[in-house]
């Protein structure tokens, strides 16, 4: 039995030096691909309510997907009642999360129904956004998702899209990586699962952040040398796992979003420097696409004087 995890992994992924998207995959050990932490009530009191006022915002699929949503949540459920059976029970039709006294049907009913689409279920029980590849005309084609915490992205539009049309926006993604990430999705196999890190400097530490008008204003942005800096800006990292499953072929990527104010770097000035200098390498186009650009200039000023003085808090 694992015991619940009750401090968040310090993930630092930004590399310094001249940019390059990397993919950065690590083998994944299945007792690790759920993470729970001690923000689970918060950030799950966060998803009911995203899921209640932007339900269409944050739950979108194509067609025909229940047969790879049921077998993810058969997967996710059996994972979380044999690695924390202190919350998650399973009790005939449904799965129990003890913890929140929350109850799920997870079987449709007599006639075939489901009272929630199942993916959307699988979404209420982790922190995790879940996003699905799907086999559709001999080709891997973005099935959907139930994502509560987006980065600045829309859902709805990466619907049937190939991987490469999915990544067009991202600002050179595809020009280093396409060929790269369809190789990885072409070997992947259901016995060797990966995670990997993503990060961004937002200028706030809202989780949902969708394109749509709906995610709650962002603050000002703090100008260069203003104090509360460490306090206003954020370092948001986001661990994925990728696992494709048997039954259907389907790639899930499960997507844990931390956010931690800048000022936890304050006694770390090694960790400062290589973001500060992580920050300065960004190319102009994509430092607009991961919206870094307006608060760049602050937050590297800040995180500099932390690589220069040991002493700044």
């Amino acid at each position: 039995m694992t015991d619940i995890v009750r401090v968040a992994p310090d993930y630092q992924p930004y590399v310094a030096g001249s940019f390059r998207w990397r993919l950065g995959l690590r083998p994944l050990d299945l007792s690790d691909w759920i993470q729970i932490g001690d923000d689970y009530d918060h950030e799950m009191d966060r998803k009911a309510d995203v899921l209640r006022d932007n339900y269409d915002t944050v739950v979108r699929v194509v067609a025909g997907i229940e047969p790879e949503s049921v077998e993810i949540l058969e997967a996710l459920v059996g994972h979380l009642c044999a690695q924390w059976p202190q919350w998650f029970v399973r009790s005939g039709d449904d799965v129990v999360n003890l913890h929140r006294d929350e109850r799920f049907r997870i079987v449709p009913d007599a006639d075939g129904q489901w009272t929630e689409h199942p993916l959307s279920i699988a979404g209420r029980l982790v922190q995790e956004d879940l996003a699905v590849l799907v086999e559709r005309d001999g080709r891997m084609v973005f099935g959907g998702g139930t994502v509560c915490f987006p980065n600045r992205w829309d859902l709805a539009s990466k619907l049937g899209r190939s991987m490469a049309e999915v990544h067009a926006p991202v600002s050179r993604l595809n020009e280093q990586l396409e060929s790269t990430i369809d190789d990885f999705f072409t070997r992947l196999t259901p016995d060797r699962p990966f995670w990997r890190l993503g990060w961004g400097v937002l200028d706030t530490d809202e989780l949902y952040q969708p394109l749509d008008g709906t995610a709650p204003a962002a603050p000002p942005i703090p100008g260069v040398g203003d104090p509360t800096t460490p306090d206003r800006l954020f370092l948001r990292v986001e661990r994925e796992t990728l696992r494709r499953f048997a039954r259907t072929n389907c790639i899930l990527f499960t997507i844990r979003t931390y956010v931690r104010p800048l000022r936890h770097l304050a006694q770390r000035p090694d960790d400062a420097a290589r973001l500060a200098d992580a920050l300065v390498n960004l190319p102009d186009d994509v430092a607009d696409y991961k919206q870094i650009t307006q608060l760049s200039e602050s937050a590297r000023h800040w995180l500099s004087s932390v690589a220069a003085n040991r002493s700044t808090i």
